[in-house]
């Protein structure tokens, strides 16, 4: 049997408010969570605010800077420091030129080292005043030696010439003797490299104490040791993959010691490391036959003899800058084999139709010429290789029967 008692009053009472006390504390807490939340949301709001102005201004002074940009550039289309400082210099070898057309004494180009180094040092463009040979005066070679023959010092069909820069020493690839000829730069026999070895040199470049020596009857390229004289390597062989050749004739170096081959049927560049290894070609439309290629900075100028023009300078990747040198100047056909860069960045050209040397300007004008047809001394039969020591010495191969290797200075 179950009792019921009644609730007492105060009980209920209790119990309601300690509900209405806990339903209030409830509503407190969730009404500060939503001030809070609200508050937060707020500040997310003025944040976002401050943020679009900012970005808005940001906007506004890069539009401004680049109104600014885009007025100065149609002032002056010039867009590049370099550009400004070619043209002052082109202006003033210009007028220096004009002054002293037989002196030229400026150099001016941006990517020389002398000259780039000259302006990082000083903060401002200055004149740098160098020797060259004195293209004018050479009516008669110093010294002309190297008869026609097959005894040590003489030569028989002599092609590529180079100079070890560290010695002066001259290197004469003696084709038809199968050797190579070195000559001091006063024209005095010294030895002779690859005896034995070699078979129809061809060109020849020098990096240190690396010498580089091409066989366009063999397609392939050695590489000879200079202190102990030996040969150490030799690439190619006929054909047109990579680190194959197809009459490779003249090469060259660069400052670190990559080798550029005029890669001649395969109508390209040729580029190598300096143990040979192959790294890249060089191609372009226009370089049909490349004799002859000469390396400056990251520019590499190409002689094809059968072109007009005959010199194309491009660019490491193969883009074509300009071509140069025509014989559309009143002169008679061009045809050189050989070419070399003096310090005021002329061409001197080994021409085979007039049988002389020809000095070009950077912009392909006919400056001098210097030599005719002929074997006496200051003539030419074929002039070949061709090369300016550091000491301002113009030296030039032809097939003359007593002076093979002709010294101006």
């Amino acid at each position: 049997m179950a009792f019921r008692y009644p609730i007492p009053p105060q009980v209920v009472d209790s119990i309601e408010t300690h509900i209405n006390y806990t339903i209030d504390r409830l509503i407190g807490v969730l009404n500060f969570r939503r001030i809070e939340l609200l508050e937060k949301v707020r500040n997310a709001r003025e944040d976002k605010k401050a943020n679009e102005l900012e970005r808005q201004q940001m906007i506004n002074q890069l539009t401004e800077a680049k109104a600014n940009m885009n007025e100065i550039l149609r002032q002056n289309p010039l867009q590049s420091m370099q550009e400004r400082i070619v043209i002052e210099m082109e202006e003033r070898l210009r007028n220096l030129r004009k002054n002293n057309p037989a002196e030229t004494q400026f150099v001016w180009r941006c990517d020389t080292r002398d000259f780039e180094t000259s302006i990082s040092r000083l903060g401002e463009i200055v004149e740098i005043f160098v020797d060259i040979p004195d293209y004018a005066a050479f009516r008669m070679p110093t010294v002309a030696v190297g008869k026609k023959g097959s005894s040590p010092g003489e030569l028989y069909n002599p092609f590529g010439v180079a100079i070890a820069e560290a010695t002066n020493q001259i290197f004469v690839a003696n084709f038809d003797n199968n050797r190579v000829e070195i000559f001091s730069d006063t024209g005095e026999y010294l030895n002779q490299l690859g005896a034995g070895q070699l078979y129809k040199p061809y060109g020849i470049a020098i990096h240190k104490e690396n010498v580089y020596i091409s066989s366009s009857s063999e397609h392939t390229v050695s590489k000879f040791d200079l202190t102990d004289m030996s040969l150490d390597w030799r690439i190619g062989g006929y054909g047109s993959d990579n680190g194959q050749l197809n009459s490779p004739r003249q090469l060259s170096t660069d400052p670190i010691g990559r080798v550029f081959i005029a890669d001649c049927n395969n109508n390209r560049i040729s580029v190598h490391d300096s143990q040979l290894i192959h790294i890249r070609n060089i191609k372009h439309q226009s370089m049909s036959l490349p004799f002859d290629v000469k390396v400056s900075h990251n520019r590499v100028f190409v002689l094809c003899p059968d072109n007009n023009p005959c010199m194309h300078v491009i660019t490491l990747e193969g883009d074509k800058l300009q071509s140069l040198i025509t014989s559309a100047q009143g002169i008679d056909t061009l045809r050189p084999w050989f070419f070399c860069i003096d310090r005021l960045n002329n061409f001197v050209l080994s021409e085979l139709n007039s049988h002389s040397i020809r000095i070009f300007s950077p912009e392909g004008h006919l400056l001098h010429t210097i030599g005719s047809e002929g074997h006496q001394q200051g003539m030419f039969c074929r002039p070949r290789g061709i090369g300016i020591t550091p000491n301002k010495r113009l030296v030039c191969v032809s097939d003359n029967q007593d002076y093979g290797i002709q010294f101006f200075y």
